[in-house]
C-alpha cells in the first residue's frame, strides 16, 4: 500500500475552506481556525495520520471520530466534481475517501449512485457514468494522503 503523502500542497481543492465541508460544527470551525487550520489542505496536512489526528484532537478538544470524518471529506474534496451532495452520496455508500474511490468499478458505482439517488432524492440529478469514471481515474492518479488505523483482521 502506498504511504500517505506528508505536507499536502495548498493547491486546487486544498484551498477549499474547511467551513465549506458538510457537517463541520461551529465549535470545530472556531477551534481549527484558532490553530490557523482554515482550508482542506491545512486540515489534511495536520490530520492525515492517526498521530496527527490525535495531536489535533488534544489541541482542539474536537472528537477524534469527527476529525476523521472531516479529513475523509477533505480528502474527497481533492476530486474535481465531487461537491457536497455527491460527496454525501458517496459517503452513504461507504466510499468516503480517495483510496476507496480509486478501488471502485465505474459502472457498479454509477449504478449504486443512481439507485441511491432515486431512493433518497438528495441530488437533482445523479452523476453521469462519465463523471463517475473521471472521479475514479482522478482518485487513482492522486497520491494517498489519509492514513487510517488498521482494521482488525487486515
Amino acid at each position: 500500500m502506498n504511504e500517505p503523502q506528508q505536507g499536502v500542497p495548498e493547491a486546487g481543492a486544498h484551498r477549499l475552506p474547511v467551513s465549506k465541508l458538510r457537517g463541520v460544527p461551529q465549535m470545530a470551525r472556531v477551534r481549527l481556525k484558532s490553530l490557523r487550520i482554515t482550508t482542506c489542505g491545512k486540515l489534511l496536512a495536520a490530520a492525515a495520520t492517526p498521530a496527527g489526528r490525535e495531536r489535533l484532537a488534544a489541541a482542539t478538544g474536537i472528537d477524534p471520530d469527527l476529525l476523521l470524518q472531516l479529513v475523509r471529506r477533505a480528502d474527497l474534496a481533492r476530486i474535481n466534481g465531487i461537491g457536497t451532495v455527491f460527496g454525501l452520496m458517496l459517503e452513504a455508500l461507504g466510499v468516503d475517501n480517495v483510496a476507496r474511490l480509486a478501488r471502485e468499478d465505474a459502472a457498479s458505482l454509477h449504478q449504486a449512485l443512481r439507485s441511491f439517488n432515486k431512493e433518497e432524492r438528495l441530488a437533482r440529478r445523479s452523476p453521469t457514468p462519465e463523471e463517475v469514471a473521471e472521479w475514479i481515474e482522478a482518485a487513482r492518479a492522486l497520491p494517498p494522503c489519509v492514513a487510517e488505523e488498521p482494521v482488525e483482521g487486515d
